[in-house]
């Protein structure tokens, strides 16, 4: 098939002119290398409207079907890029509905699917996928911005560090996506220009994509085809010089080889020994194919090389009288090999029948000699094939998603110039570096030196533009921020673990008594982490410890505080109970007592009444030791006759009697005189002291103050107030009432 099309199409999209003095392989190389060049220059995401991610997602790590769903999900996706690609989305998706949530083990193991998707959409995206993948790579990585404010914290440090990566290889995809439709167009256009450039940047290994696979065994039977019809015109040329077809060859460097070859053939033929002597001097066309295409042309070049001796001998063979073509083979072989050749041929005492057998056998010692043992032990022998190998081997992800493939001559310039524009600080960017010059990188540290250092050190006249400024700064920060203890020791910052040692330090001082009497000094990398874990169960309330938290967690002590709060949430702490003040808990509530208000010693044993026993509408009140339900209207009552006695109380002398029987105190210091004297204290700082009167032999009146709200503890119950009273023949408590 004719290619004039694809030339005419060059010849109007690039500034060069194809011409029979400009060699193919420059033109070719520069049509691959500036059309790259090109696209590398571009925004990854040029041309690309915002757009959104649409659902939820699928099952989650949490949900009861998601193992099946991965399950499905492997089984489908195998290389295939589009699928891969539409399950990514799906897991960016519950990706943001876990972190919403909290769950940061299942944030994790999404993350870890999406990792393994777009390794499988980086390296088969095909052309044909380019705008849909670059659009969901901008996607992916919007939402994943949005997402900064859900991962504030230590706790997601790990998760945070992994969304960063996968939002730089959601860049490299994107970068793969756009290259990839470039390369296919380029491909075509070198295999019908320049098979040997052809070789160096479209040829395939194992490791590339499928489609390009495909693409290249498609273009590499067309070129076998266009290399032996070359070779046929060619021989058929030598024998008819007059009559070659140099036309019909569609492919440029064939078409021109022929053209320059046909009228010195024709003169050659005719006698002319200068033109045969100049024909010798041309490149052998062979020299013009790739090694994939020489073993696949043995034959044509057989009679190729038979109707070309047949057309005349060359002048270094008939000098030494090696007429045959085999005779004169191992004179040229003699004569133009590298010396380590012929040194190998005599070792092995070979003999060379033809140029093609020559030429293999010298570049298999050459290689032998000089191939990296990467490329040994690979199996390879062809240097192409090596530089391939190794540049793959060495060079970062960015440059190969790129279509950089390490057999240009300036891929690895390209392969900077590409990891600065995506690795490089934004205000170095827009300082308008770009990595194309040599000591970009050095500038851009100089930019990065004014806006990360501390005042201090450019202060000190620090600028980063020298080598050791960053060193001087880290001594500069430690006069600045080491404790006086680091100083005194000695330590200024200058050696490498200055921090290590003044760290050290600081542990033996900061560091809790409990810690340093486990053994531990500072000088261990986990000696802090350990020191928190003897401090929580040190200091860690026992409800902490009873639900298996042991410090060892980074975020222990946030749960030990959840803990807490909802005991906070049912009253009291007992941290914050003060001096001889009582923990008390009933039913779930706790509060704080003085020890000298709840009518006794703290561990007495309460009696009467239990707080379970009284009903919704009434009090549990205790006095002295013994408790009893009462309803609140008749609780009312008694406080208002206690105000009643105390005001009479005030009065009343002790020793009065007003009506017979005998009189006992309720509480306090009395005295048996015909009257009783009662004696409370009440938290208000009120004294009650008096007597009440009334029948003999009957009366009842409770008296004293009431003060807040009492409750019962585990063991009976907590009081709070006192009062004082008298009966005529009956006794009279001091006690409290706890409200229900």
């Amino acid at each position: 098939m004719k290619k004039i099309t694809y030339i005419v199409f060059i010849a109007l999209i690039l500034p060069v002119v194809f011409s029979a003095e400009e060699p193919a392989p420059e033109v070719s190389a520069d049509i691959y290398g500036v059309e790259l060049d090109k696209v590398l220059e571009e925004g990854i995401f040029e041309g690309i409207a915002d757009t959104r991610l649409q659902g939820d997602g699928g099952f989650a790590p949490d949900d009861f079907f998601y193992f099946l769903d991965n399950f499905w999900e492997s089984l489908f996706v195998g290389k295939n890029p589009e699928n891969a690609l539409k399950y990514k989305e799906e897991k960016v998706l519950e990706l943001r509905r876990m972190i919403e949530s909290g769950n940061k083990e299942a944030a994790k193991q999404i993350l870890d699917k999406i990792e393994n998707y777009n390794g499988i959409i980086q390296k088969e995206v095909h052309p044909e996928m380019e705008q849909r993948v670059r659009e969901s790579s901008k996607s992916v990585k919007e939402l994943l911005e949005s997402l900064d404010d859900d991962l504030e914290g230590e706790e997601w440090e790990g998760i945070r560090d992994e969304i960063g990566e996968t939002m730089k290889q959601e860049d490299r995809i994107a970068l793969a996506a756009k290259v990839s439709k470039k390369i296919k167009e380029l491909c075509v256009l070198l295999s019908e220009l320049d098979t040997l450039e052809y070789s160096k940047s479209c040829k395939t290994s194992d490791d590339d994509p499928e489609w390009k696979k495909d693409m290249d065994k498609k273009l590499t039977d067309e070129q076998k085809k266009e290399a032996e019809e070359f070779f046929n015109i060619m021989s058929a040329c030598f024998q008819n010089p007059k009559e070659c077809r140099c036309n019909d060859l569609s492919t440029q460097q064939f078409a021109e080889q022929c053209n320059i070859m046909a009228p010195l053939a024709a003169e050659c033929k005719e006698g002319k020994v200068e033109s045969c002597d100049r024909m010798e001097e041309l490149d052998d066309p062979m020299d013009l194919l790739p090694d994939y295409l020489q073993a696949a042309m043995e034959k044509v070049e057989e009679k190729y090389g038979g109707s070309k001796h047949d057309l005349y001998v060359p002048k270094d063979c008939a000098n030494e009288g090696a007429l045959t073509r085999e005779a004169c083979a191992e004179v040229m072989f003699r004569l133009n090999a590298p010396p380590e050749c012929v040194e190998e041929k005599e070792k092995r005492k070979m003999k060379i029948q033809n140029e093609n057998q020559a030429r293999k056998f010298c570049e298999e010692v050459m290689f032998d000699l000089g191939a990296p043992d990467e490329c040994k032990k690979a199996g390879l022998k062809d240097d192409m094939e090596c530089k391939r190998h190794m540049f793959k081997l060495d060079a970062p992800e960015e440059c190969l998603a790129a279509g950089l493939i390490g057999t240009g001559n300036d891929d690895w310039k390209k392969c900077e110039v590409i990891r600065f524009k995506l690795d490089a600080p934004e205000e170095c960017l827009d300082a308008g570096l770009d990595g194309t010059e040599k000591d970009d990188w050095k500038k851009c540290e100089v930019i990065r030196f004014k806006q990360d250092a501390p005042e201090e050190c450019l202060a000190a006249g620090l600028t980063g533009t020298e080598k050791d400024d960053w060193k001087k700064c880290e001594s500069i920060r430690f006069k600045h921020d080491a404790p006086k203890e680091c100083i005194d020791a000695g330590i200024d910052g200058s050696g490498r673990d200055d921090w290590k040692k003044c760290d050290a330090i600081r542990f033996r001082l900061e560091a809790a008594k409990e810690c340093l009497d486990a053994g531990l000094d500072g000088t261990g990398r986990d000696d802090w982490k350990k020191c928190n874990a003897i401090q929580f169960k040190h200091d860690a309330p026992k409800e902490c410890i009873d639900a298996g938290i042991d410090g060892s967690g980074r975020d222990d002590w946030k749960k030990c505080d959840e803990i807490r709060r909802e005991n906070e949430n049912k009253g009291a702490r007992k941290e914050d109970c003060k001096g001889n003040e009582l923990h008390i808990c009933e039913d779930e509530f706790c509060k704080c007592v003085p020890g000298d208000e709840i009518g006794g010693q703290p561990n007495e044993v309460k009696k009467g009444a239990k707080r379970k026993d009284c009903r919704e509408n009434e009090l549990h009140v205790c006095e002295d030791g013994y408790c009893r339900c009462i309803s609140k209207e008749d609780h009312q009552e008694e406080r208002a006759g206690d105000d009643r006695d105390s005001g009479e109380g005030e009065r009343n002398q002790p020793g009065d009697s007003q009506g017979g029987g005998d009189r006992s105190s309720g509480s306090g210091d009395g005295s048996d005189q015909g009257g009783s004297s009662g004696s409370g204290d009440s938290s208000s700082g009120s004294g009650d002291s008096g007597s009440s009167g009334g029948d003999s032999g009957s009366g009842d009146s409770s008296g004293g103050s009431e003060e807040g709200s009492d409750f019962s503890d585990d063991s009976g119950s907590s009081d709070k107030g006192s009062g004082s009273g008298g009966d005529s023949g009956s006794s009279t408590d001091s006690g409290s009432a706890e409200g229900t």
